[in-house]
């Protein structure tokens, strides 16, 4: 029964009045939350199916029966990671909706500094997505003084690495790089191994934006091991978009164009529209520095086709089309444009609502 559930085969009205016992239950709950978490990488929408399953299961559970408080703490962790939930599957309306049932249970139970600080970490999460940076790290900042005060070094160590990746989002790479650094040194890294990752590719990216590609190639070559090791295929693509980019700063152009090459390549097989789009335009920024505008054009053509096809927001295709424009004669402004263009749809690709017509 509960098979079907997840695949979607069967809705709650068709559950019959003994198959609704079988959600009940504290270990229940927690079960179905912890197998939400553990797919969240993997598929989201798996990831979402979990935790209605577990929300709908702490709703159905009996205050009189396992006591107000162990109830209203479940619920509220159950809401919480459903939030959680809504936001990485871009449903931010209903990710603030449960937010707010989440801080509503919380308030009716134990008050367990744990519980708040994981609806803290996640509420800082929605308040990113909302590109409410400002307050994203104010809340991280609080959940890492709760954790390193009650004796917590892994998860204060956590708060911080995402303190320092909002941080990147604010524009700040040089502090993201200090306070992720810091938080490396908390976390226990073999209780974690794709967080340290993660974190070692986001420390990358920022050095990348600081120009410092030097000390960017050192810590690409001490962090290869960890770096490869990740099981996602997306971020073994990102760091080598990563190691393109790099090339591109040392002037290794054949490298560099290598690795851009088949970062975009492996990006479009993926469906990734946006980071495909993205790394096409770190290739035309290459190919521009060396003089090459037909190649440029012609990706920017390949791009205004792609973009038209999926039905992407028209203004990314007019910025196409002036960079497009830009490559006649001696491309004059051209790497401003790509500059700009990159800026618009990386605004774009956090905003979902906005990516179509």
């Amino acid at each position: 029964m509960l098979t079907s559930l997840l695949a979607g085969e069967r809705t709650w009205d068709a559950l019959s009045a003994s198959e609704v016992a079988t959600l009940r239950g504290l270990p229940q709950v927690g079960a179905l939350i912890e197998a939400g978490r553990s797919l969240r990488s993997h598929d989201v929408h798996a990831t979402l199916r979990f935790a209605r399953l577990a929300r709908y299961a702490a709703d159905r559970l009996n205050p009189k029966e396992l006591g107000a408080k162990p109830v209203a703490d479940l619920r509220a962790l159950a809401w919480v990671e459903l939030a959680n939930a809504y936001r990485i599957c871009d449903d931010l309306p209903r990710a603030s909706q449960a937010m707010n049932r989440s801080v509503f249970w919380s308030s009716r139970g134990s008050r367990s500094s744990l519980l708040l600080a994981r609806i803290a970490v996640l509420l800082g999460a929605l308040l990113s997505a909302q590109r409410r940076l400002s307050e994203a790290v104010e809340v991280l900042g609080l959940v890492y003084k709760v954790h390193a005060l009650e004796g917590r070094p892994h998860l204060a160590g956590r708060a911080l690495i995402s303190m320092g990746q909002y941080t990147t989002s604010v524009g700040e790479p040089g502090r993201a790089i200090v306070l992720m650094r810091q938080g490396l040194d908390l976390v226990d890294q073999t209780r974690d191994p794709i967080l340290v990752a993660q974190t070692l590719q986001a420390m990358l990216w920022c050095l990348v934006d600081l120009g410092r590609f030097r000390a960017a190639r050192r810590l690409l070559w001490s962090s290869r091991i960890v770096l490869e090791e990740n099981p996602n295929a997306l971020d073994r693509l990102r760091v080598r978009w990563l190691e393109g980019r790099i090339y591109a700063g040392l002037c290794d152009f054949a490298r560099a164009e290598a690795a851009l090459l088949e970062t975009r390549a492996g990006f479009a097989q993926r469906e990734q529209v946006y980071p495909a789009a993205l790394a096409g335009l770190d290739l035309a920024t290459l190919w521009a520095r060396q003089g090459r505008f037909e190649e440029v054009r012609a990706l920017a053509q390949e791009m205004i086709v792609t973009f038209r096809a999926l039905r992407i927001a028209r203004e990314a295709i007019v910025t196409l089309l002036i960079l497009q424009r830009a490559c006649v004669g001696d491309g004059g402004q051209l790497l401003e444009i790509i500059e700009m263009v990159v800026t618009f749809l990386n605004d774009l690709e956090r905003q979902p609502a906005r990516r179509k017509e």
